[in-house]
């Protein structure tokens, strides 16, 4: 019998020694795993940190006025349903709604729709402070890529967007390995 009736393993060892030494091992197991690169950490996995853009597409946002986006000012963003924060707006192109029909002709002729004067469609740039990773930008634990959600939020207005664009800032991206430095003796 493995376990005999006063719960001793095979006689000799408490069960619940036994357990206690399995679970102190394998803790062991796991932090010496951890230790030699085997597994990694999520603090292993970031690469640096810096800034990014993101340029975020608002599709026929319906305003009296047009100029609702203004940059050098900051707005708030909701990236996925999670509330981001405030962010600077770098740059903004703005551009009514056309629409497009045939002339005469066989030429296409395309104009500002007449029939949806307050239509607008916006293509924003916004600058963030993001970690780097092997799977992309995180900003304040949320993921950035092309194709989320996002919704921008400022004293008048709330509206839905899509990330169309991310980049890492050329200039101030900052790797968080410090630079090897050689020395000549």
């Amino acid at each position: 019998m493995i376990i005999d009736p006063s719960g001793k393993l095979f006689g000799k060892i408490n069960i619940i020694d036994f357990g206690g030494m399995a679970l102190a091992l394998l803790v062991t197991l796991g932090i010496m795993a951890v230790q030699s690169g085997m597994y990694k950490t999520s603090g292993q996995v970031i690469k640096g940190e810096g800034d990014i853009h993101y340029t975020i597409y608002i599709r026929n946002l319906k305003t009296m006025q047009p100029e609702l986006f203004t940059p050098g000012k900051k707005l708030s963003i909701t990236i996925r349903n999670q509330p981001r924060g405030e962010v600077l707006i770098e740059s903004v192109k703005q551009t009514p709604r056309h629409t497009s029909y045939m002339l005469p002709s066989g030429t296409l002729k395309t104009v500002e729709d007449p029939a949806d004067p307050f239509g607008n469609d916006y293509l924003v740039t916004l600058k963030d402070h993001a970690l780097f990773t092997n799977d992309g930008y995180v900003t304040e634990g949320i993921k950035v890529k092309i194709g989320l959600n996002i919704e921008v939020e400022g004293k008048n207005y709330r509206v839905p967007g899509m990330i169309v664009g991310v980049e890492e800032s050329k200039t101030e991206s900052k790797s968080e390995a410090p630079a090897s430095k050689t020395t000549k003796h």
